[in-house]
């Protein structure tokens, strides 16, 4: 800091000056922020004045606008100016300029562009086509603004309106209806704005070009902004304010705003420039008038303060100045003198306290002084004091004579000069204590090890501290250091530690430990190994009593015994219980004790040594358990190395037979049973020399001559050096359990009927068949049997006479084969034939596989005797060739079945090979199969109906027929699936589907006169007629359609009539109760009974197409037809005709009292709405063509 700088702040009275100068800083500061709110608030004033006026012209400006849309929209539907070429459009339009002042011109140029009619002469041609606001109002049908121009008609600068003519009664626009006003107009108004001193009001168009300006300046008109900067922030900002400098310097507040608007951008703008040169002048003055107010009061105030200060502060501060140098040389004897101002007088009073109580201060010190050098004569340890720096400052007479050095001599000198220390082991100089205080500014202690070296030579072990000696401030200004010689107690010390090293090297060396506890049995110290560990559990248990630690093995007892020793201080020995350690797991704790006493005869407590028996406890558990395990359930034998047997439990005995004095002394081959040979024995013997044990089973003879089947376990046992002493083995009979065990494979891989393998058997052999047929290239054959009608044989004569036919069969066929075939019995009367290594060639191999399949009708076709019963049946055959290779197992089985189902197609009790058309066949009804369900979810089935027609070719009625059509097949015909979902059951939901679609029809033809007495006639099958709730189908499906039970007939098959009649002739009298109808299809077909016929309650038999057919061509069928018709006629039952499809059958069946007819002479099958057409249309029923 420079001096003139400090200068300033070194003294109170320039400090004082200073304070009033700061405190006169504020108002000063508030000054200035007033003046700038001044400013601020006037700029603000200007701002909203401004806008006020941008505002006002804006809404003159909107005024203008919509006051010319609606002029213009009046103009343009007025007659005089739809055709623009017309004389007397001009005159109209100079007739209404004449009376709208606002406008300059008015015109309507055509659709075209050119200008014909105008309200002023024109004195060349004007087209106005390229204009835009003539563009955008002929293109957009709407009002339009122009930007800035020159009117070519008005030869004025202007702005332009447009509005489109579309005369009544047209969409076209022929013209547009044109206003111009000129930029006069918005000088005149900016006229009218009573503007601030100063202030310049333009507008402008979308180029910067100036269209008006107040106050006037024609330089200034039709072109840009001379201001280049102003320019460009009327262009890029259309609307806001912004203060600036103007080109001169000047200050000025500019505001802009849209006039006009088209298509979303300004044509117009309107801006306005305020200068604020007298706004600052009139701020800046008023600031500058409050400054001076304020600078000439702060002076007075200045001068106010420096005489207060000199006299009531300044003067009294020398006279107390004054009276501290007189108590710094100590002869303070005058006092302050009283002053007028009350802190000072009061300043005075308590220096003079000060003064009194230093001076009795320094009176006690001295007293002190005296008091400390008595003190440190009379005390036994020696003492040496320091300062800061270490320089000995006292020293008293027991350090004089440690140390060797008088008094006069040591003061001064550094501590380590004097008082030399070193560590008594190494005899390296240890460290200065002086300097460890002043470091860590603490006391400290020197090492146990610690020996003095005195001036004279003498050496002393002593104990040493030292401790900071801190001023008032607690600040360290030296160090006290006391040491004592405590050379013989260190001795003594030191040959108590040898004992004790002793002591504890002893302990570590040994497997017991020591253990102390007080009076009150409570351990109180353990002494032993550091790694036992428990050493380290008893640890835990340190201020505990025995008893009061968890003991599984001890009773309460056994506590209160040992507990009642210890009170009678007795001496014990080998006291064992067991414990639990951290881990929860068991060890056993053997201890001896002796009491200890002390001088006096009391008893301080226990003292002794423990070891860890847990291994002993363990080998004796062992040792208890193996003769335990020794008589368990298994027999046992021990040997010499030599096999000589030493040793039998009583389970050998039971198990062989042999007594143990029977066997003892005698070699383990007298068990031998001759069922295993000389390589069995050598690879045991193997085992047990390389591995020490063998298991396995073994076959021995016991003493009664019997051969069991034993399991046996052998271990061979050595001593400590490895070399063998002893045989030890188990064994235990598993006879009963080997036989069970054949059992159980037998039941799992034999038929228990037959005894022949069963299915999970024969594919395994299968599948090793193929591996062979692979590895060998030789063929093999699989033959698929299965009886004819055997379940008739079952049915007839019961399942146990059918049981021993499958016997005999079973018999027969093994019979057949070559004891390496393999025949199997895969369930119920299904048969394999295994035949492998047929040859290489195929042809060879399927001739035996032929000869075998021969072999085997000839056999099974022979009677077979059952009990009483002397019957015949016979088989069929299904063979597969397989190689083994490109051919799965499952392949081979499904094409063996495939074959069998072929034999029994062709007539059953033969044999077929497989034919790869099989497959195909298969593969293709299985895919017919899946997309019948698919069809069925995703709704791929439609109805279509043929007629049914009566005399005059009145339609009655019509059946329903199914149509599927697939999205890949196109149309499928019925007869292609209906079959292959009566087998899968899937006819159950289409029949169904069938039932409730054609009764949704039906309800909806209620509703129409043309077809309200239509009767539609469903096909129902047996399978689907069978079920049990049926009726309640029909009666659902009836209730939910709403379509009438008179209008349905349900069309059934012959093969009704043969199977549970009554339960048939049941249901269809429930249902005719209801109003239904049925009706009999494809009668003379089946093999229906006419007595079964004359039951069912039928209405209508419908004669088969195939007999219709060949009416004409043969004679048999027209005698059936006739016979039908008149046993229908007979029964009182209308007959219909299918079929039909030429005049000559419809007569023939006429003239003979058909009068119902169906086929395609009257129609083809149609969906509802061609059928409903051709109803409406009232067309006859002829033949389509």
């Amino acid at each position: 800091m420079p001096s003139w700088v400090a200068g300033m702040w070194s003294t109170l009275s320039a400090r004082i000056r200073w304070l009033v100068l700061w405190a006169t800083l504020p108002a000063v500061l508030l000054v200035v922020y007033q003046a700038r709110a001044h400013r601020t608030d006037a700029i603000a004033a200007a701002e909203e004045r401004a806008l006020q006026t941008l505002q006002s012209v804006a809404g003159t400006q909107q005024r203008l606008i919509q006051n010319t849309r609606q002029f213009l929209r009046q103009l343009a539907v007025m007659p005089q100016v739809h055709d623009p070429s017309a004389p007397q459009c001009g005159r109209y339009l100079a007739e209404v300029l004449s009376l709208n002042a606002t406008y300059v011109n008015i015109g309507v140029p055509r659709a075209d562009g050119e200008l014909l009619c105008n309200a002023r002469p024109l004195k060349a041609p004007v087209n106005v086509a390229n204009r835009p606001y003539f563009q955008q109002t002929i293109s957009g049908r709407d009002f339009a603004v122009g930007s800035f121009q020159v009117d070519r008609a008005a030869q004025v600068a202007s702005v332009n309106f447009a509005y489109p003519v579309i005369p009544p009664g047209t969409q076209e626009v022929v013209a547009a209806a044109v206003a111009v006003v000129s930029l006069e107009w918005w000088s005149r108004r900016l006229t009218d704005l009573g503007l601030p001193d100063g202030a310049v009001a333009r507008v402008s168009d979308p180029e910067g070009r100036v269209l008006a300006r107040y106050p006037p300046d024609a330089s200034e008109l039709g072109a840009p902004f001379a201001d280049a900067e102003f320019r460009a922030l009327v262009l890029q900002t259309p609307q806001g304010q912004r203060q600036r400098y103007r080109p001169d310097g000047a200050p000025e507040l500019v505001v802009f705003q849209p006039l006009i608007e088209a298509g979303g951008k300004p044509v117009a703008t309107m801006s306005l420039a305020v200068p604020l040169d007298d706004l600052y002048a009139a701020a800046n003055s008023r600031m500058w008038t409050e400054m001076a107010f304020l600078l000439g009061g702060l002076v007075l105030s200045f001068a106010v303060a420096q005489v207060g200060v000199r006299r009531g502060v300044m003067r009294p501060l020398r006279r107390l100045m004054h009276a501290t140098d007189e108590l710094a040389e100590g002869r303070y004897v005058s006092r302050v003198p009283a002053t007028g101002l009350q802190e000072l007088t009061e300043l005075g009073r308590r220096f003079d306290r000060m003064a009194l109580t230093r001076q009795k201060a320094e009176a006690e010190l001295r007293q002190s002084e005296e008091n400390l050098a008595i003190t440190l004569l009379s005390i036994g340890d020696g003492v040496i004091a320091t300062d800061a720096q270490g320089r000995i400052t006292r020293m008293n007479v027991v350090a004089e004579r440690l140390t060797g050095w008088p008094l006069a001599q040591a003061m001064g000198q550094p501590l380590p000069e004097v008082f030399r220390i070193i560590n008594t082991g190494t005899r390296e100089p240890q460290v200065d204590p002086v300097q460890l205080v002043m470091d860590r500014g603490q006391v400290v202690a020197l090492s146990n090890h610690t020996t003095l070296l005195a001036r004279h030579g003498a050496e002393y072990h002593i104990a040493d501290s030292a401790a900071p000696i801190r001023n008032a401030q607690g600040q360290i200004v030296g160090v006290v250091l006391v040491f004592s010689d405590v050379s013989e107690s260190y001795r003594v010390r030191r040959k108590l530690e040898d004992n004790e090293a002793r002591f504890r090297t002893l302990t570590a060396l040994s497997s017991d430990w020591y253990w102390e506890q007080d009076a009150q049995f409570r351990l109180t110290h353990v002494e032993g190994r550091a790694d036992d560990r428990l050493v380290q559990e008893a640890a835990l248990h340190m201020g505990k009593t025995r008893w009061e630690l968890a003991a599984p093995g001890m009773s309460d007892a056994l506590w209160e015994e040992h507990r009642a020793l210890l009170e009678r201080h007795q001496e014990f020995r080998d006291f064992e219980f067991e414990r639990r350690d951290q881990q929860g797991c068991s060890y056993w704790v053997s201890i001896s004790g002796t009491p200890v006493f002390d001088d006096d005869g009391v008893f301080c407590g226990y003292r002794g040594v423990g070891k860890d028996i847990s291994a002993r406890k363990r080998d004796e558990n062992e040792l208890r358990i193996a003769a335990i395990a020794f008589e368990s359930q298994e027999g046992m034998i021990v040997t010499g190395a030599d096999t000589l047997i030493l040793r039998t439990n009583r389970a050998f005995s039971r198990i062989t037979g042999y007594g143990a004095d029977e066997v003892v002394g005698r070699r383990t081959s007298l068990l031998a049973s001759g069922h295993h040979d000389k390589a069995f024995f050598d690879a045991m013997w193997a085992s047990l020399a390389s591995t020490g044990e063998w298991k396995g089973e073994l076959w021995n003879r016991c003493k009664s001559g019997e051969v069991n089947l034993h399991f046996m376990a052998i271990t061979a046992v050595t001593d400590q050096h490895g070399v063998l002493t002893h045989y030890v083995a188990t064994l235990s009979d598993i006879t009963q359990r080997a036989a069970a065990a054949r059992e159980i494979e037998h039941l799992a891989f034999y038929d228990p009927l037959t005894h022949l393998p069963n299915r999970r058997l024969m594919m395994d052999r299968l599948q090793q068949a193929f591996a062979t047929s692979a590895r060998a290239g030789l063929q093999g054959a699989l033959l698929c049997l299965d009886l004819d009608h055997f379940k008739t044989l079952n049915d007839t004569l019961g399942h146990d006479m059918g049981d021993v036919l499958l016997q005999q069969v079973a018999q027969r066929l093994t019979a057949c084969v070559r004891e390496g075939d393999t025949v199997a019995r895969l369930g119920g009367d299904e048969f394999l034939v295994l035949l492998e290594d047929l040859g290489a060639l195929a042809t060879d191999a399927a001739e035996q596989a032929q000869a075998v399949g021969e072999k085997i009708l000839a056999a099974l076709n022979q009677p077979y005797q059952l009990a009483s019963h002397h019957v015949h049946s016979t088989t069929s055959v299904g063979a597969v060739l397989f190689s083994g290779q490109g051919q799965t197992v499952e392949d081979v089985v499904k094409h063996a079945d495939l074959a069998m189902y072929a034999a029994k197609t062709a007539g059953r009790n033969g044999i077929r090979f497989f034919d790869p058309r099989m497959q195909a066949a298969v593969t293709a009804r299985a895919a017919l199969e899946n997309d019948l369900r698919t069809a069925l979810e995703q709704g791929q089935f439609t109805l279509h109906y043929q007629v049914q027609v009566g005399c005059g070719k009145h339609v009655v009625g019509a059946e329903v027929l199914i149509r599927w059509n697939h999205p890949a097949r196109g149309m499928v015909p019925p007869f292609e699936f209906i079959p292959l979902a009566e087998e899968t059951g899937l006819i159950l939901p289409i029949g169904l589907w069938v039932l409730q679609t054609a009764c949704s029809q039906l309800r909806r033809w209620q509703d129409d006169p043309a077809t309200a007495d239509l009767q539609l006639a469903v096909n129902v099958s047996a399978r689907q007629f069978r079920q049990a709730d049926f009726m309640e189908q029909v009666v659902a499906v009836l209730r939910q359609t709403g379509a009438r039970p008179d209008r349905l007939k349900l069309e059934l098959t012959e093969s009704l009539a043969l199977d549970n009649v009554d339960d048939t002739i049941a249901k269809m009298n429930a249902l005719r109760a209801l109003g239904l109808r049925f009706s009999m299809d494809d009668f003379g077909t089946g093999q229906s009974s006419l007595s079964y016929l004359t039951r069912l309650p039928l209405d209508q038999l419908k004669i088969d197409q195939s007999f219709v057919r060949n009416i004409g061509i043969q004679h048999t069928d027209a005698l059936i037809v006739q016979t039908i018709i008149g046993m229908a006629q007979s029964l009182g039952i209308d007959v219909i005709a299918e079929g039909v499809e030429t005049e000559a059958q419809r007569a023939f069946l006429e003239r003979h009292g058909c009068t119902l007819w169906q086929g395609y002479l009257f129609s083809r099958p149609v969906p509802a709405e061609a059928l409903e057409q051709r109803l409406r249309s009232g067309l006859g029923w002829q033949v389509s063509t």
